[in-house]
């Protein structure tokens, strides 16, 4: 559902009065697709190629006010661009927050089972979510926006999940994370991923 507040902003309401990432929103069933390899082999790194955003993606998301997609991925966590995961861009950074939001609400219960279709009571805790985002590639020499069809590859990232271990392994390689990669400290406040909402480039 969207949703324009007061300056003129749109967000993505997901039915909890919290609002999502709108450039996230489009890449939920690759961020599916992705997951479900890293579910099938837990503790391997399996990727993707992240292609750079077309005209269509670039001309919507600026009519939304978010006009950059390629430009540095300003985060909004505490620290500034790279606080945390270094996303590299604005549209990847889309991508990143639609496979944490995919895997801690609507993952399935067993490795077997198929993608909830209703969003968790509460966010998953099991089975650390690791990802890492790549240089950017440059396009084919015979690649043409204009006529993809006509073949070549488009500019893009290399994108990789890995789902770490849970229950004590996980405990134990979060304690050993520095503040600048915990979204809280020990004692409970902010650090440098967590995200500040009034720094944000949506509502």
């Amino acid at each position: 559902m969207l949703h324009r507040d007061r300056t003129g902003r749109i967000a993505v309401m997901p039915g909890n009065g919290q609002s999502r990432d709108p450039v996230s929103v489009p890449f939920d069933a690759a961020a599916r697709r992705l997951l479900s390899r890293a579910y099938a082999s837990p503790g391997e790194w399996v990727s993707i190629w992240l292609p750079d955003p077309g005209m269509r993606a670039r001309t919507r998301f600026a009519s939304m006010g978010i006009a950059d997609l390629t430009g540095p991925d300003r985060t909004s966590a505490v620290g500034g661009a790279g606080a945390g995961l270094n996303a590299r861009t604005r549209w990847a950074r889309g991508f990143v927050r639609s496979l944490n939001y995919q895997h801690k609400w609507f993952s399935p219960m067993r490795r077997d089972g198929g993608w909830r279709t209703e969003r968790r009571s509460a966010a998953r805790s099991t089975g650390g979510l690791r990802v890492e985002v790549g240089r950017h590639v440059a396009a084919s020499p015979q690649f043409d926006p204009a006529r993809p069809q006509d073949g070549g590859f488009p500019p893009r990232r290399r994108v990789r999940v890995q789902l770490a271990a849970g229950g004590a392994a996980k405990a134990r390689a979060v304690g050993r994370l520095s503040d600048r990669d915990r979204i809280y400290t020990a004692d409970g406040k902010p650090a440098g991923r967590w995200s500040d909402p009034s720094l944000r480039d949506w509502a």
